[in-house]
C-alpha cells in the first residue's frame, strides 16, 4: 500500500466532485489502483461506507484487495494514538471510529493518509490532518495521489 484512503476521500468525490456517472475513468482507476495494492484503508472505512446502501458501497464491496485488517503492530499504534490524542476517537458518535484506524495504519505502512478532512481549529477535538502532522505523517489529497501514480484521462 502507498495511499492509505479515510472514509472522506472515497464519499466526498464519489457524492460531490468525481461522480461515477460523469467521470467513470476515475473510478475505473481507483479500482486498478485498489487491485494492485496501491491505495488502501482499514476495514473500519468499509464499515462506515456500508451504513449507506449505495453505489458507493457497492463499489468497495467489490474490490478484492483494497481493505486490509489491523495486524498486532497496527492495534498497538491505534491504542496509543487514541490515548495520545484525546477526543480523537469520538466514544458516542455513530461511526466506526475509523479515524485513529486510518492513521494507524499509515504509520505502520509508512504512507500518506488521503483524506478530505482539514485541520481543526486549536482548543477542539483533533480531526485526522491533526494527529497525522503531529505524528510526522503526510496528509493528501485524491489529485495527489492521481498525480503521483501519473492517472490521467
Amino acid at each position: 500500500m502507498k495511499w492509505c484512503f479515510d472514509t472522506s476521500a472515497l464519499i466526498e468525490p464519489w457524492v460531490r466532485h468525481y461522480p461515477p456517472d460523469l467521470f467513470p475513468g476515475l473510478w475505473d482507476a481507483l479500482t486498478t489502483l485498489a487491485e494492485a495494492g496501491v491505495i488502501g484503508a482499514p476495514v473500519d472505512v468499509k464499515i462506515e461506507i456500508e451504513r449507506q446502501s449505495d453505489g458507493l458501497c457497492a463499489w468497495v464491496s467489490s474490490l478484492s484487495n483494497f481493505f486490509v485488517n489491523p495486524d498486532r503492530a497496527t492495534i498497538e499504534a491505534y491504542a496509543r494514538i487514541v490515548n495520545d490524542y484525546p477526543g480523537f476517537l469520538k466514544v458516542n458518535s455513530t461511526k466506526s471510529g475509523a479515524d485513529p484506524f486510518v492513521v494507524a495504519t499509515a504509520e505502520i505502512f509508512g504512507v500518506p493518509v488521503v483524506t478530505y478532512e482539514t485541520m481543526a481549529k486549536k482548543d477542539v477535538a483533533p480531526k485526522i490532518p491533526n494527529v497525522c502532522t503531529a505524528l510526522g505523517i503526510r496528509s493528501a489529497s485524491l489529485v495527489d495521489v492521481l498525480r503521483a501514480e501519473s492517472v490521467k484521462f
